[in-house]
């Protein structure tokens, strides 16, 4: 019989005087579960880090590095925090983590995560995911999450084709690869608007040097929007070789697929302004029939260590990933809009056009990222140098059409404040896809980190060469560009005690923006970022960040209001502030979580003067979340764990011309679990006051907005063999 941590009562009463010290040790003293004394046929197993707390990533340097010698914001959420909140999505889970924007699930396809207010990569298990708006990854097989804050120069520049490079930051998700330990997980869920599902994760050892491991999910629920519902269905089976020591190999398929009805969201008049109308939050301006939008990934990731001796190593990255997007959408325009519905208006009562698009899009990358690491001496300082290089590339083909042409789907107009909207009118297609675009990158990189007593050094530089085919015969688009840069990654970490360090760091990154319309081939985005703080190391249970920064990106790409549906590279923008990561295990039972963030994000230089000074787009200037979580461990109430969490924001501007602004909001959640033998029951509530607001939508770049999500609802039960 295998007890976990948490699997209390019975067994816990009868034997507490000969397990409770071993126990404790193992879960707060840092052992490992092999490590762990076994009490004839009971075996006590733990978390490899201590509560909340990472002690070390590999994805901030791509080598294994603690995180107090790395001299850049990284800040990672494990899988213990993801379980105990009961996060379905990973805009939920990076909550957790100071200067990211939020994601509602209706906007889940027209967005991608922001840090400290430029967009960022996501990266699964070493790749780039491209064109998938990643708030659709699943969770089921997340081991780690780690954020990188702010361009990493010489860590992944070949993430810069695709318009959602590293500008902002990096979020990298490690998925759960097969080992020799048996796993047998499944879990089921029910919840509001129709909320249900199950997911799995299971283990099994095949022999000494091999084991098989897949994960998957299923998931259906509605939504508060009428006729709007989510789908889900993952399937992440891995394969692993490990004949010795010196050699290891993992091999991993992904299958995910989303689908939703697409929801352009709500205008301003009738939502913040109801001086004329009101429109219930329910609503969904869509035809009765309009057809799913569905979102589908899938891939393989093949990864081989070598040791070659024992200062070096050798590591072969290979992948292939294809994400093929199938949108259908309607939004009103009112009578001044242009036709071809290229743009829409504030709506009113009458005389709204309602117009229909489909974009579909096929997106396949193929990865080839070989490199070298050693670890060697020279006088008194440790190297840990890595050189290699990556090589990317992406077919990007994909089709815009519009309903009967021009995109007005009837000739009737639609009045909001007695809506009937008409059937939806499939725009026609041809086989030959609109745009036809290629993206190609070639980069070579090497970074040093070099360690002198108390100081920690990081150098690094990368040269990226990348070719943009941009072709798009329906617009007259036939762009070709190609362009190299080396971007840097410095910095220092100075340990003033074995708890407290300082660090600066440096960093500059690049991207050529694609995925949008230009009338000539554009620039390639730039980002730099400078960043000075200090970090806490288990300091009366506190491990912190605080982190000063100066990002700013230029030859930015944003929608060329003079011409709808084109993009054009509008200057430079800034983002400067200090945000605050913290993680404090006050006792073994207890946890808090606090981040915060303060900044000013604005437009700093453009060719239109007005925008200068305008706030960034749906970037707010504060941002606050505080979690708890206090877990029973012993008497009556064992196994009991109980969570609270508020999470705020200060107001949102709605617009690039900051026309308007939802206003600042502060939500609390909370989680209820309890956990006996191998079984784990739990009640999480999103929202938990049912507090009712609107935050922006980037549908067609903004304009409008989304209602809130309202209180949820899920209860959960997991059970382990």
């Amino acid at each position: 019989m295998n007890i976990d941590r948490d699997d209390q009562p019975a067994v816990r009463q009868a034997l507490r005087k000969t397990i409770v010290a071993t126990a404790l040790a193992a879960c707060f003293g840092g052992i490992h579960a092999e490590e762990i004394t076994q009490l004839g046929t009971i075996e006590v197993r733990d978390r490899a880090d201590s509560g909340y707390v990472v002690k070390s990533v590999s994805a901030g340097t791509r080598t294994e590095t603690p995180v107090e010698n790395i001299p850049q914001s990284v800040i990672t959420v494990p899988r213990a925090m993801i379980e105990d909140q009961g996060s379905k999505t990973l805009s939920d889970a990076l909550r957790n983590v100071s200067n990211i924007n939020s994601i509602d699930p209706r906007d889940a396809n027209n967005v991608v995560f922001r840090i400290r207010g430029f967009t960022s990569a996501t990266v699964v298990d070493g790749v780039a995911m491209k064109g998938n708006f990643t708030n659709q990854e699943s969770l089921v097989n997340a081991e780690r999450i780690d954020v990188i804050k702010g361009p990493s120069g010489a860590l992944y520049g070949s993430q810069g084709v695709g318009g959602y490079g590293t500008l902002g930051g990096t979020i990298a998700i490690t998925t759960a690869e097969p080992s020799q330990e048996t796993l047998r997980r499944i879990g089921f869920k029910i919840g509001s608007y129709g909320e249900k599902g199950t997911h799995f994760d299971l283990n099994q050892p095949l022999d000494p040097a091999w084991a098989f491991r897949v994960a998957g999910e299923w998931s259906d629920s509605d939504s508060e929007t009428d006729r709007v519902y989510f789908k889900r269905r993952a399937l992440f089976p891995s394969l692993s070789w490990n004949p010795g020591a010196d050699t290891k190999v993992v091999l991993r398929l992904r299958y995910l697929e989303n689908a939703t009805l697409d929801y352009s969201a709500l205008p301003v008049n009738g939502t913040l302004n109801t001086s004329t109308y009101t429109l219930p939050r329910s609503t969904n301006i869509a035809p009765s029939d309009l057809p799913e939008t569905t979102n589908k990934a899938k891939g393989v990731n093949l990864q081989w260590t070598q040791k070659l001796n024992d200062a070096w190593h050798f590591s072969l990255l290979t992948a292939y990933n294809e994400i093929t997007l199938d949108q259908r959408g309607t939004w009103l325009v009112d009578s001044a809009g242009m036709m071809g519905c290229m743009a829409y208006g504030s709506a009113t009562p009458t005389l709204n056009t309602m117009c229909g698009t489909r974009m579909w899009a096929n997106v396949k990358t193929v990865t080839l990222s070989p490199s070298l690491t050693g670890k060697f001496r020279t006088g008194p300082a440790s190297h840990t140098l890595n050189l290699g290089v990556d090589y990317e590339k992406t077919r990007d083909d994909g089709i815009m059409a519009y309903s009967n042409g021009l995109g007005p789907i009837s000739p009737n107009n639609v009045d909001l404040t007695n809506p009937v909207y008409p059937p939806w009118s499939e725009p026609a297609v041809s086989g030959t896809p609109d745009w036809q675009n290629r993206y190609t990158s070639k980069v070579a990189y090497l970074q040093d980190q070099v360690d002198i007593g108390n100081w920690h050094f990081l150098g690094g530089i990368r040269y990226s060469n990348i070719k943009v085919v941009d072709v798009n015969p329906s617009w007259g688009i036939d762009n070709v560009s190609s362009n190299s840069k080396l971007t840097p990654r410095i910095g220092a970490v100075y340990e003033l005690t074995p708890a407290i360090s300082l660090f600066a760091g440096y960093g500059e990154g690049m991207q050529v923006p694609a995925f949008s319309v230009f009338s000539k081939p554009p620039k390639p985005e730039e980002s730099k970022q400078t960043e000075i703080g200090f970090r806490l190391k288990d300091l009366a249970g506190v491990t912190a960040t605080v982190a000063w920064f100066d990002l700013t990106r230029k030859n930015v790409a944003i929608g060329d209001p003079a011409n709808p549906g084109y993009s054009i590279q509008a200057g430079k923008q800034e983002s400067k502030g200090v945000d605050v990561d913290l993680r404090w295990q006050a006792t073994p039972a207890w946890a808090w979580i606090a981040a915060f963030a303060v900044q000013k994000a604005e437009i700093t230089e453009d060719s239109d003067a007005t925008l200068v000074g305008k706030q960034l787009f749906n970037v707010p200037e504060k941002t606050a979340r505080l979690a708890t979580r206090y877990d029973f461990r012993s008497g009556s109430l064992a196994g009991l764990g109980l969570g609270l969490g508020l999470t705020h924001s200060a107001k949102l501007p709605g617009t690039s011309t900051n026309t308007f602004f939802t206003p600042a909001t502060t939500v609390w959640d909370a989680q209820l679990s309890y956990t006996i033998w191998k079984a784990r029951f739990g009640l999480n509530i999103v929202n938990l006051t049912d507090k009712k607001y609107y935050v922006p939508t980037t549908y067609f770049g903004g304009g409008q907005v989304i209602p809130a999500l309202p209180r949820t609802i899920t209860a959960t039960a997991n059970f382990s063999f």
